[in-house]
């Protein structure tokens, strides 16, 4: 015989009455870690509790909050004791919480520190294995969820502030079961296989401590020390933080943050261009029209030098000319005396250069006469000789 169909509505209430009825689940005791705190403006506190593989919803109401003698935190391991109550709206149940203890640091928190104190003893965060982040990034590689809105957030960024870097998004699982492991060989492939990356930005949006674990987890924190690429860690909002931060190169407040340290916002750099430029123009111009000033002073000294020199010249002939006049031989002959040169024109010393059969030309002050010997004599006191 066919069941008869009841509604929704009917299937809720009725698992609402028998989990209410239940002794066991109308006061229970649970002991996990607190994750995804949230207090409400109202004064309730709506928290999850966690282990390593469950986690149930928590209803803290205001009256019972007020009374805590602490403020409660992600992280803290409690003991909670309250009864379940299923929302009949959506068919959800979570546990409405009447008291709550402390119990420990917390399984998540002591697991952080026991693996952040060995990674650190084996210096997978020492600074000096630090890469330098590439001033203009080719190509930006992403590591994330595909669907998550760490991807938008990022690709806005970096498409905003430069549109000539290239962005290669390689897709993992960030939170569940394997997580860890999706992102670690992810890192490793693109490390081996793609040498055209030039920075890695790995990370995702924010969430509670159990959703960004798989950033904690060592074969993440390994890949991301060894990877051949400089590596920019993007996990969570600014108070989260990882040990895949402390391994990577640069560690980012968001993924948004993640997108501005990449890649040069270009419009910045054309605005940096333009004021260089400028300032380098001003600095030609001062340069040509100092240099200009230099050159016009240069040749204004080399023109008084060589007018100078010019000068001197000048004088200096003057004084060579006058000097000459004085001593110009034709000068003596306005005074009475003769120049008597031979055949060819040398002036005639002495007697003895005299030879009766050549001509001889007498030079006078308004002329000249060519004459012959007839006689000569040694000395003009001496009887003349005939030769």
């Amino acid at each position: 015989m066919a069941l008869k169909p009841v509604t929704v509505s009917q299937l809720n209430e009725y698992i609402s009455r028998v989990i209410g009825t239940d002794p066991l689940l109308g006061a229970v005791a649970v002991k996990g870690e607190i994750s995804n705190l949230k207090y409400h403006s109202s004064g309730h506190v709506y928290f999850s509790i966690i282990d390593e593989n469950s986690r149930i919803s928590c209803f803290l109401a205001r009256e019972y909050a007020l009374s805590l003698p602490l403020q409660l935190n992600d992280g803290m391991e409690v003991v909670l004791t309250g009864g379940i109550s299923v929302y009949k709206k959506n068919g959800s149940y979570s546990l409405y919480v009447r008291s709550l203890e402390l119990s420990g640091a917390g399984g998540l928190a002591a697991a952080f520190e026991q693996m952040k104190v060995k990674l650190a003893a084996e210096g997978l965060f020492d600074p000096s294995h630090k890469k330098t982040l590439p001033p203009f990034p080719k190509r930006v590689g992403v590591i994330t969820s595909k669907t998550g809105a760490a991807i938008r957030d990022i690709l806005k960024i970096l498409q905003g502030r430069n549109n000539i870097a290239d962005v290669v998004i390689f897709p993992v699982p960030v939170q569940g079961d394997g997580a860890a492991a999706g992102i670690s060989a992810m890192i490793d492939f693109v490390s081996a296989s793609r040498q055209d990356i030039d920075v890695l930005i790995v990370g995702r949006g924010g969430g509670s401590a159990e959703d960004l674990w798989a950033f904690n987890e060592e074969c993440v924190v390994r890949s991301i020390y060894h990877c051949r690429i400089p590596v920019i860690s993007a996990v969570g909002h600014e108070i989260d933080f990882t040990l895949s931060d402390l391994a990577a190169d640069v560690r980012a407040e968001t993924p948004t943050a993640a997108a501005q340290i990449a890649v040069p916002d270009v419009r910045e750099l054309r605005k940096k261009l333009q004021e260089l430029r400028e300032g380098l123009q001003l600095q030609l111009s001062n340069k040509l029209m100092y240099n200009q000033l230099l050159t016009e002073n240069l040749l204004a000294e080399i023109k008084n030098r060589l007018l100078r020199i010019i000068e001197d010249k000048r004088n200096e002939t003057e004084r060579s000319r006058l000097i000459l006049q004085e001593n110009n031989p034709l000068k003596i002959l306005e005074s009475g005396y003769t120049v008597v040169t031979d055949a060819a024109r040398h002036p005639v010393t002495s007697v003895k250069q005299l030879n009766r059969s050549d001509p001889y030309t007498i030079v006078f002050k308004d002329g000249s006469a060519v004459c012959k010997i007839n006689k000569i004599g040694s000395d003009h006191r001496d009887e003349d000789r005939q030769l």
